[in-house]
């Protein structure tokens, strides 16, 4: 990755954080575009420590005019963009948006799909043209297992990256030959979100449906990024990358336990 210049989305916490510093550490110029300014600070700093290149931009990555600006003040810093990781995502409402769809309210709903795939269309959208332009490019979008296979009691997440995916698709369709455009589709990943949104009894139930018996670790999520970032991955594209330790479902019997709640009998 030498030479190369990233932009991360969500770089400065959990998964995004460790994406930034495996491509910093393989020789990228990184910009942590976060959200919080001290996430972005603080990451930036810590890869500037270690004798890499790195700005923190505290940017809303639902908001054009801020990506704009974030764009900008990148090519300044560091004369183009190669590589763009469209991490920035969540779950609007209590507990990571999780219960019936009957509980959902709109604006949590709205939300969700915002940050989710707004975020990946307005940032794609603003740096695709000048990898374009230079006929090189990896972007690489965080879409999520429930994408492929929908959890009841996420319908706004399980929708919103399934939503991603297709976008995915299209985008490496679009924008082929020269830009490369990829999907990481992670399951239960330890980071700090996870430990705050779930029980731990409510884990150890996943778990039991995860062939690999554990958690991920942000860092083995960044490696798969790290490679599609690369020209190593250079004939790959279109492509969505399972990343979830074999897990295909919520609970022992598949279904989810719901935190409003027992089920209703015979459900």
């Amino acid at each position: 990755m030498k030479g190369k210049v990233a932009v991360v989305t969500g770089g400065g916490q959990g998964i995004g954080k460790a994406i930034s510093l495996a491509l910093a550490n393989a020789g990228a110029a990184v910009t942590i575009a976060d959200i919080n300014p001290e996430f972005a600070s603080e990451t930036a700093a810590q890869i500037k420590a270690s004798g890499g290149k790195s700005i923190g931009v505290p940017v809303d990555a639902t908001d054009n005019d801020q990506i704009l600006a974030m764009v900008e003040r990148t090519r300044e810093a560091f004369g183009h963009i190669d590589v763009l990781v469209n991490n920035a995502g969540g779950a609007s409402g209590p507990g990571f948006g999780i219960g019936r769809v009957t509980n959902i309210s709109e604006r949590d709903w709205d939300d969700t799909l915002r940050i989710n795939v707004k975020s990946v269309f307005l940032c794609t959208r603003a740096i695709a043209p000048l990898m374009l332009e230079r006929k090189t490019g990896s972007i690489i979008n965080m879409a999520s297992i429930t994408g492929q296979f929908p959890w009841a009691g996420l319908p706004a997440y399980s929708a919103a990256k399934a939503a991603v995916i297709s976008l995915t698709q299209s985008l490496a369709m679009e924008l082929a030959p020269h830009v490369r455009v990829n999907a990481l589709a992670p399951g239960l990943v330890e980071t700090a979100r996870t430990s705050k949104n779930r029980r731990a009894e409510q884990l150890k139930s996943l778990l039991t449906n995860v062939p690999l018996g554990r958690m991920g670790q942000p860092e083995e999520i960044a490696d798969i990024a790290l490679y599609l970032a690369s020209d190593a991955a250079a004939w790959i594209t279109g492509t969505i990358v399972n990343c979830n330790g074999g897990q295909v479902g919520m609970s022992e019997d598949g279904r989810p336990n719901f935190r409003d709640g027992p089920r209703p009998e015979g459900t």
